[in-house]
């Protein structure tokens, strides 16, 4: 059991609010290399992760013709990328056009919140990329499921919130969005290496060895909290 707390993941690319975490699940089913880096260096020691062998659907808001970048294309381009790392068939990623079926929302910071947050404090506070997810006040083990501004409860439980206006191009904007998908997936910590995507300021467009390494550890592990 981790002590009843509440947690607040803050960096240069993330910031997301967790709060009490008790017991767990899904133990390993296979051997698995240590992390590269602490995954839970910004959880305070919480490993979150989901479900072993979950389809996770993502929904991404609309966007401007006139917009120099586009949302869309850098999640489907993190999708592509993060769907190479698991193993065993621990997660897949795919794109949902139903907001109500989607496990995690992602949105620019122009575009206004599509949920209603969670019972912890929804605060970017600026970032250029804020991953959100709130334990159940109920289940605390379990990640909250969040309603949509319509009042209807979606079946997301974690949100990406970027700021284009941080970016300088596409590509930028792409690694920004990668990065925060490596935060959505399970990893809560930075790499302190400039050559990881999961560096506080990511500086590469794709995970590298560290990252994948670090993911493929946690996804054996124990979770404090399940997405």
């Amino acid at each position: 059991m981790i002590t009843p707390r509440t947690i607040l993941i803050r960096g240069v690319a993330v910031a997301t609010a967790v709060c009490v975490f008790v017991g767990g699940c899904d133990a390993p089913t296979a051997p698995r290399p240590t992390f590269a880096y602490d995954p839970t260096t910004l959880s305070r020691g919480v490993l979150y992760r989901w479900p072993t062998g979950r389809v996770i659907q993502v929904w991404v808001s609309d966007e401007s013709a006139t917009s120099a970048t586009s949302l869309p294309l850098a999640v489907r381009q993190a999708i592509a990328v993060w769907n190479n790392v698991p193993t065993f068939g621990e997660f897949s990623l795919a794109m949902t056009t139903r907001i109500d079926d989607a496990n995690i929302i992602v949105y620019d910071r122009a575009s206004a919140l599509p949920i209603a947050p969670g019972t912890c404090a929804f605060d970017p506070q600026g970032s250029a990329g804020y991953t959100y997810l709130c334990p159940s006040a109920t289940a605390p083990a379990v990640a909250q499921h969040f309603a949509l501004t319509s009042g209807t409860l979606a079946a997301a439980s974690v949100i990406i919130r970027v700021d284009r206006g941080r970016a300088t191009d596409q590509a930028a904007y792409g690694r920004l969005v990668m990065h925060e998908f490596g935060h959505a997936l399970g990893i809560g910590g930075h790499s302190d290496r400039s050559a990881d995507l999961m560096f506080g300021a990511p500086q590469v467009d794709s995970p590298g060895a560290a990252d994948i390494k670090t993911l493929r550890y946690l996804l054996g592990q124990r979770a404090a909290l399940t997405l």
